[in-house]
């Protein structure tokens, strides 16, 4: 009783508008208050107790089962697993480093499991990357106005609204990639060490988590590389530090890549591609093909087209006044720009249905923004300062978010008034998001809560069961919280009961079927003689000879 008066005297002393007017704090709370704001205008609140689902739920559920083996199989680090067990090999795989799904493990402990930790985890450092970029933005433009709008403005792609409060890990390497920018650009006007080791860490660890996310840090590196060689006898401090910085990223992705090859090796190798698939691969028809779904989907999904032409225009302004850009600026600008046409090219044969691949070059957009902003200010003050042109901006920022929020919308419920009543958007695109809407609905939507049925069932997360149907590692599996057994492999390389047969082998204990239709396939229809529960339609049998 002592201690709770002594603690309400401390309150009633503490002046929280002094907090507030703390004009150092300010940018922080008024960003604190945007992120809340964007959080409800995007439609988050309407997904937060769902687990993968709607686009690439495919990719979603990898993610989501290395958190869930961490949480439940109290999986050691370095010893990351999927929920699909293939074989004799398990289920041991690596993708990206894990920290993030250990992370949420961990936080499972406390909260309970939901899909809601590892979501929030994602949009937090990215949202936190975007202040970050506000910050930077401010120290190059010396303007509040234009450093908000530049920040913002990166999130108005599509890519950002939906992904941003996902499972894909590019979005918090992006993310971090930004945070790390900046203590760069801190490093590079203050010569403070502290700043670099910091920054070294963040990209290493943006690295590790995505490889892609490299991209300006490989820009920024490229263009100090030789000024700081010609300085190297004035200053061999500063080529030495670069230098430390560029090997230490370096090594740790390389001893990351050959530790997650030999892992692979050794247990699901193939599962998550390592490589590149790059366009001098392909045959003409394949490219053609890409193309017209780049032309058609891909681009429509990354940003705005009109804006993605007005962001086009920025660039050339800036190389064509190139004597009134920032240098430095327009020479990393340019680098990125060739770099991530290298990673397109790449990565070409991924970008028909792998749209989240161009998450990284999204740090495009600030790029040329800022840059042509330095442009401006040089060439006119006023223009820079003019609050029309200020406010002609935001109306054309406002117009693109409002375009994110309806393409991010339409991946939860094409349905809404918001999305409906909106800018109209091609009809191949409503056509697609209604039917990828109704797809969830009858197949998917059922799963939806059953995992404490599951429980009261006495099936436990190690109990291996077989999900029918579904043709990808862990889709099912991680709305089902459960080890196991899917289509994937199977049905390509076992007939009929065989494919059922070698899972009981293999220690299925349980099989659980959607859909009337599925009831009647050669693998599922002799093993139903012992249903012990029913949830949504969702059939539960316990396979013969299981206990």
């Amino acid at each position: 009783m002592k201690f709770t008066i002594s603690a309400l005297k401390s309150i009633s002393k503490f002046k929280l508008p002094e907090l507030f007017s703390n004009p150092k704090l300010k940018p922080l709370y008024l960003f604190l208050i945007i992120s809340i704001g964007l959080f409800y205008l995007m439609g988050y609140q309407e997904v937060t107790t769902k687990g993968p689902f709607s686009r690439h739920s495919y990719r979603q559920s990898d993610s989501y089962a290395f958190a869930l083996n961490y949480y439940y199989g109290k999986n050691k680090f370095f010893e990351p697993s999927i929920l699909f067990v293939l074989e004799d090999k398990g289920s041991k795989a690596v993708s990206e480093f894990p920290i993030l799904y250990y992370i949420t493990a961990k936080i499972w402990t406390l909260t309970g499991v939901s899909p809601l930790v590892p979501r929030l985890i994602n949009l937090i450092i990215l949202f936190l990357g975007l202040f970050y970029l506000y910050k930077l933005s401010y120290k190059i433009l010396k303007d509040h106005s234009w450093a908000l709008l530049i920040s913002l403005l990166m999130f108005s792609s599509p890519l950002l609204g939906y992904y941003g409060f996902n499972f894909i890990p590019n979005i918090p390497a992006l993310g971090l990639a930004i945070i790390a920018s900046y203590y760069y650009y801190k490093y590079q006007t203050s010569s403070k060490v502290h700043f670099l080791i910091l920054s070294t860490f963040l990209f290493s660890l943006a690295a590790l988590i995505k490889i892609s996310s490299l991209f300006v840090f490989l820009a920024i590196n490229a263009v100090l590389f030789f000024p700081n060689v010609l300085k190297i006898r004035k200053k061999p401090k500063t080529i030495l530090m670069q230098l430390a910085s560029i090997v230490i990223v370096g090594a740790i992705v390389f001893f990351w890549y050959l530790f997650s090859k030999d892992y692979n090796s050794k247990n699901l190798e193939g599962l998550f591609r390592q490589d590149i698939i790059p366009i001098w691969n392909l045959s003409s028809q394949r490219i053609q093909n890409i193309l017209n779904t780049v032309y058609t989907s891909t681009i429509i999904q990354f940003f705005n087209p009109f804006a993605l032409i007005a962001l086009g225009g920025l660039f050339i302004t800036s190389i064509v006044f190139w004597k009134k850009t920032n240098r430095s600026l327009l020479l990393i600008t340019s680098l990125l720009f060739l770099g991530i046409t290298m990673f397109i090219l790449l990565f070409f044969d991924g970008l028909d249905a792998h749209e989240y691949f161009l998450i990284d070059i999204t740090v495009i957009i600030p790029a040329i923004t800022i840059t042509f902003l330095t442009t401006l200010k040089s060439l006119s003050l006023n223009l820079f300062n003019s609050k029309s042109a200020k406010s002609f901006a935001w109306i054309l920022l406002i117009l693109a978010m409002n375009y994110n929020v309806v393409m991010t919308r339409a991946h939860f419920n094409p349905h809404e008034k918001i999305v409906t009543q909106n800018i109209p958007l091609p009809n191949r695109v409503l056509e697609y998001w209604n039917w990828n809407y109704y797809d969830w609905e009858v197949h998917f939507k059922d799963y939806e809560g059953i995992v404490p049925y599951l429980r009261s069932l006495g099936i436990k997360f190690e109990d291996k069961v077989i999900s029918i149907p579904d043709e990808t590692p862990n889709k099912t599996l991680a709305l089902l919280n459960q080890k196991g057994f899917s289509d994937y492999h199977y049905s390509v390389n076992y007939k009929g009961s065989m494919a059922t047969v070698r899972k009981i082998e293999l220690g299925a204990k349980y099989m659980i079927v959607q859909g009337e239709e599925s009831l009647l396939r050669e693998d599922v229809a002799p093993f139903i003689q012992n249903q012990i529960g029913e949830y949504n339609g969702i059939k539960i049998y316990k396979l013969a000879g299981k206990e």
